[in-house]
């Protein structure tokens, strides 16, 4: 892949983002092109995750709302005293309320249960719920209806809900999980989690699913891209010229071979008579290439007998 194009994307993406995707073998440098497939990689593993994700989480939430909202006859449970929320707990809804109010809408429940983070949600399974409030051990059974009852252990279901709350986060925020050995085991449970919840939501998540492709198909596809778009620039081994006289225009705006190999670009500088008659009275002409680069034209020293000779329009 043409190195060019990989120093100007991490001079935008910054160096420490990419070094966490480069893997060099001993003694050798890493691959530029490697480095940034396993990052576009990344990338497509986070977007084949979000649907799953998404649906697992606004799933929970409204599950854990509609169970709460029965038990204690109120929809706005969080305020409810003898539900025990832990400090933290009642904070995010605090954090809520305040966030509704501060656009200048109405604090309802509804609205409540949205703007709480994930976090909340997946907090309602800690020890503190099953010894001081009415929520568990029977939430576990409401909000999983479909869970077989052998797995109707707390801490266990606290584990997965961490556990998909991490994958969630580092998602959503654009950090790496291509590393992860557990990422297939993370990503089955995930749907294993929603199914309990719901195996009509589970059949729509599979239905929308693509990590299993993008994940067997690997760095592959992605180098494939880099390198087809990108090619490495190839230098013309037979020659060190800089200009070469050719008979007609080769269209390299995407990429194309040229007498100086694989190259970019393909616009045509015309000169004029004026051009020409100013560099034969030995005057040097200036050009502006794609508002970066300045180049110049000079004629040779050894063109002689040229002087004289008028230019042709």
């Amino acid at each position: 892949m043409q190195r060019l194009f990989y120093q100007q994307v991490e001079a935008l993406f910054s160096t420490e983002r990419l070094a966490a995707y480069a893997m060099a073998q001993a003694g050798s440098a890493p691959d530029p092109c490697a480095t940034l497939a396993r990052y576009l990689l990344n990338m497509a593993l986070c977007e084949s995750l979000y649907s799953p994700l998404q649906i697992g989480e606004i799933a929970l939430r409204n599950a854990i709302h509609r169970h709460i909202t029965s038990l204690l006859g109120r929809e706005d449970w969080y305020d409810a005293p003898h539900l025990h929320l832990t400090p933290w707990a009642a904070a995010e809804v605090g954090k809520a309320k305040a966030k509704i109010t501060k656009t200048r809408k109405s604090v309802t429940s509804g609205r409540v249960v949205v703007e709480l983070q994930f976090g909340f949600w997946t907090s309602l399974f800690e020890a503190h719920y099953e010894q001081h409030t009415p929520f568990l051990p029977g939430g576990i059974k409401a909000v999983f209806r479909h869970l077989p009852k052998s797995l109707h252990h707390r801490k266990d279901r606290k584990n997965d809900l961490e556990n998909i709350r991490q994958l969630r986060n580092r998602v959503f925020h654009h950090e790496r999980i291509v590393h992860w050995q557990d990422l297939d085991a993370r990503h089955e449970r995930l749907l294993e989690v929603i199914g309990w919840i719901s195996p009509a939501l589970r059949q729509m998540a599979e239905a929308l699913d693509r990590f299993k492709a993008v994940r067997a198909g690997g760095l592959k596809p992605w180098m494939d891209k880099l390198r087809r778009h990108w090619p490495a620039i190839t230098a013309k081994p037979t020659a060190n010229a800089t200009i070469e006289i050719v008979t007609s225009f080769v269209d390299a705006t995407n990429g194309a071979e040229t007498p100086f190999g694989h190259r970019w670009g393909g616009d045509v500088i015309r000169l004029t008579p004026d051009h020409l008659n100013a560099m034969l009275s030995g005057q040097i002409l200036a050009l502006d290439v794609m508002n970066e680069y300045i180049t110049f034209l000079q004629l040779a020293h050894d063109a002689t007998g040229l002087s004289s000779a008028a230019p042709t329009p």
